[in-house]
């Protein structure tokens, strides 16, 4: 095998001394592959690089990888996708948005199906050894739809504007231990952390960090000025309606296959998508939900895709607010529930079980917790101890913001806790009445997308005072845990960390987290070079269609 010297970061320079290790241990079968390369690529270390030294192909899929058959030219893909406000890239709270900006407006890294990070407005990079500097290199050669050239002038605005005071972004919690920006020259700069993060360049990959033209500023509406470094140029777009793209034949990798993107909006009603891809209205259909699969299936002319992923839901209690701001209330809930149930029912068993701490089997740094087991009347006694020896009424708020499995699940917990007179009024109302009010909520039942790494998501959803903190959860305990598990390269190490981190929040029963749902969608055999992808994020320059 190579040695260590003979492993190159992006940029060229040494790589950082935990490669050594890392090396050693998928040597001797420590770690495997896919943890190798996920840590390796985080550090720096180029693919070709890595994958030599493993002595076979890079697993996984890049980004921008050729399609082994030549690409037939030019035509107009139709795509059915809700047309969501995409006023400040910045301010997006959902992922269909971001898929509209993704053909425009570009980002410092990708990550693939598989969580391996990889270069793309970014160059290159390296960390320090203590995980807390990171030396990010542009590349040269991309350009604005405008023809200005795009350099770390661009970059510091962005990342400026995700961390200010005033901002609204969830931005401002990921990347709150940013202390200081440093222009390098016009295509390097240096990230200065409080806190030692191996997650950063993935981190840079979050929907919410499309990177803007320097001349935006609060209050400007994007779409109105549509800059980007992207393939395709935004030509109209209407809330709810639809929103169409245009090839760029100038953009600086090469231009995109097809001639134009044009994305409908068709409502929530998924079986209205699966009408229209039959009868050849649309081309591609941004999800399918377990509940069409079968329909899914038996369209002819019609490919189902689908890959496992990170997406659940969660059915969080506000820590803050009565009664769940007493623990043994919460724990009842929690030890009524039967997750498995909730999978095998709702989910029709296509996922993976949850164990209440958002953390995935699927994530690099998932520690396996001991299996909990239901005891309802272990949940008698906490009601009793808490004051409700007669049982208890709580409100339920479900948006169905992803289908109809989401009101399945809630009604399965409903009947899971009347067991133990816990009595659930569930309360279905509209998605687009649930939004405004999901983060705000006693107790109420909220997607969350897919995440390459678990402490992502804690770090949005878990930690004090986080954006998207929805249950108001505070310890800082867990804050110090999460913090130590972030700063380790080692993925088992890192894991060995977790344990802590996972299991402080189950023991804090702040949700129910019953499973880990696979992705599906459907497009057209037409159509080619669509890959899914457990974020939903598709990028549309390499899709072409067949005649």
């Amino acid at each position: 095998m190579p040695h260590l010297d003979e492993l190159t970061t992006l940029d060229g320079a040494l790589p950082h001394p935990a490669v050594n290790d890392l090396c050693t241990q998928v040597k001797s079968g420590e770690i495997n592959r896919r943890q190798f390369l996920r840590t390796a690529a985080l550090l720096g270390i180029t693919a070709a690089s890595a994958s030599t030294f493993l002595g076979s192909a890079l697993l996984g899929n890049s980004a921008h990888a050729a399609d082994a058959i030549l690409p037939r030219q030019g035509g107009s893909l139709r795509f059915a996708c809700a047309i969501q406000e995409i006023q400040d890239p910045m301010l997006i709270t959902w992922i269909e948005a971001s898929n509209l900006l993704r053909n425009s407006l570009e980002y410092l890294t990708w990550v693939d199906a598989d969580n391996i990070t990889h270069p793309y407005l970014a160059e290159s990079w390296s960390p320090s050894n203590d995980l807390k500097t990171w030396t990010f290199n542009l590349r040269q050669d991309v350009k604005w739809s405008n023809g200005d050239t795009f350099n770390v002038e661009d970059v510091q605005h962005n990342i400026e504007r995700w961390i200010a005071a005033d901002s609204k972004s969830v931005n401002r919690t990921a990347f709150q231990d940013i202390s200081a920006f440093e222009k390098l020259g016009d295509f390097q700069f240096r990230l200065v952390l409080k806190r030692p993060m191996l997650a950063i360049p993935e981190m840079l990959n979050a929907f919410t960090c499309a990177i803007v033209h320097r001349s935006f500023k609060a209050g400007d509406d994007w779409a109105k000025n549509p800059l980007g470094t992207g393939p395709f140029k935004l030509v109209s777009f209407a809330v709810n309606k639809q929103a169409t793209f245009a090839k760029r034949a100038d953009y600086w990798r090469k231009p995109a296959n097809l001639d134009e993107l044009r994305y409908v909006d068709m409502g929530t009603d998924i079986s209205t998508h699966l009408a229209a891809l039959q009868a050849g209205q649309v081309d591609v259909l941004y999800r399918v939900t377990v509940a069409e699969l079968d329909l899914a299936k038996r369209l002819p002319g019609a490919q189902l895709l689908t890959c496992k992923s990170a997406q659940t839901v969660v059915m969080r209690m506000a820590c803050d607010q009565k009664p769940f701001d007493d623990l043994r209330i919460r724990k009842a809930v929690v030890l009524c529930a039967d997750n498995a149930q909730m999978l095998k029912i709702a989910y029709r068993g296509m996922g993976t079980l949850g164990e209440d701490h958002h953390v995935a089997p699927s994530h690099p740094e998932y520690f396996p917790l001991p299996k909990r087991t239901r005891d309802v009347a272990g949940a008698k006694k906490l009601l009793a101890e808490a004051g409700h020896p007669n049982g208890i009424d709580i409100d339920l708020i479900v948006g169905n913001t992803q289908g109809r499995y989401e009101q399945d699940c809630a009604q399965i917990l409903q009947q899971n806790c009347a067991e133990a007179g816990i009595r659930i009024n569930l309360k279905v109302i509209p998605a687009t009445q649930y939004w405004p009010i999901w983060n705000k909520a006693a107790f109420s039942l909220t997607y969350w997308a897919h995440r390459p790494l678990g402490v992502m998501s804690l770090e949005l959803a878990y930690r004090s005072g986080a954006a998207w903190n929805e249950s108001h959860y505070s310890d800082p305990a867990f804050d110090a845990a999460l913090d130590k598990a972030m700063g380790i390269i080692d993925p088992k190490q890192r894991a060995l960390a977790m344990e802590s981190v996972e299991k402080i929040l189950q023991d804090a029963c702040v949700t129910v987290q019953p499973f880990w749902g696979d992705k599906f969608t459907a497009a057209s055999k037409k159509v080619q070079g669509f890959k899914v992808h457990p974020s939903d994020f598709y990028p549309m320059d390499e899709v072409w269609l067949s005649a």
